[in-house]
């Protein structure tokens, strides 16, 4: 599977770049960095900016593997390349009442947008992002997965729903879009919140599965 973590261990093998090396580049310890390599932790969004920099990538293809790679193409590819490069889409941060109301971000207008996701970009043009609110998806172990209230989910809502994917969902009569993880069961499908304290719910008639999270950045530092 190629995950921001594999990219970046599949760059530094191409620079021929050591893991101090990269530690002392980020200003980090060597441990804060086999910790992100190892995939235990993920890289706030202006470490995520800064491992681009240092790796000479494009930033969106480093955390979603979308995009170009590299910063500035070597010339004997671009002079190969024939078709135009992808159009780069702005990510726009939705509210969870707009992400509810609006299936299709591109009907949304420009100016009921008040967020952008900065330094983002990608060809997938109904991409869109969310702030995590509250802790209904924050799990009670600290080895366990989880997602924090402040943190930013990006959306595919093309993408089709598989078991133990993370969902945005819609909910008969809710105002709201709901995060939840997608599991299925015996046939019957369930949305799954990882802090039990909050109640698992089938999904029924009138439920709709509007888009799967491909990515969560951390807003610590920023």
């Amino acid at each position: 599977m190629n995950t921001w973590e594999t990219r970046i261990k599949t760059r530094m093998k191409e620079m021929e770049m050591t893991q101090e090396e990269l530690a002392n580049k980020m200003g980090l310890t060597r441990g804060a960095v086999t910790h992100y390599l190892g995939g235990r932790r993920i890289p706030p969004l202006k470490q995520f900016q800064k491992l681009a920099q240092i790796l000479k990538v494009d930033p969106a293809w480093l955390q979603f593997g979308v995009g170009k790679e590299s910063i500035s193409a070597p010339k004997k590819i671009a002079e190969k390349q024939e078709k135009p490069a992808p159009k780069q889409h702005p990510i726009p941060i939705l509210s969870f009442s707009q992400a509810a109301e609006f299936l299709d971000v591109s009907k949304i207008k420009h100016e009921e947008i008040k967020e952008w996701l900065t330094h983002f970009y990608t060809d997938k043009p109904r991409w869109y992002a969310l702030r995590i609110k509250g802790d209904s998806m924050t799990a009670p172990h600290a080895h366990s997965k989880s997602f924090y209230e402040g943190e930013i989910i990006i959306v595919d809502p093309e993408k089709d729903a598989e078991h133990g994917d993370y969902v945005i969902a819609l909910l008969p009569r809710a105002k709201e879009a709901t995060f939840k993880q997608y599991v299925q069961d015996g046939g019957v499908r369930y949305l799954k919140p990882l802090n039990p304290q909050y109640p698992i719910a089938e999904i029924g008639k009138g439920t709709y599965v509007s888009g799967v999270v491909v990515g969560c950045l951390s807003q610590s530092g920023l």
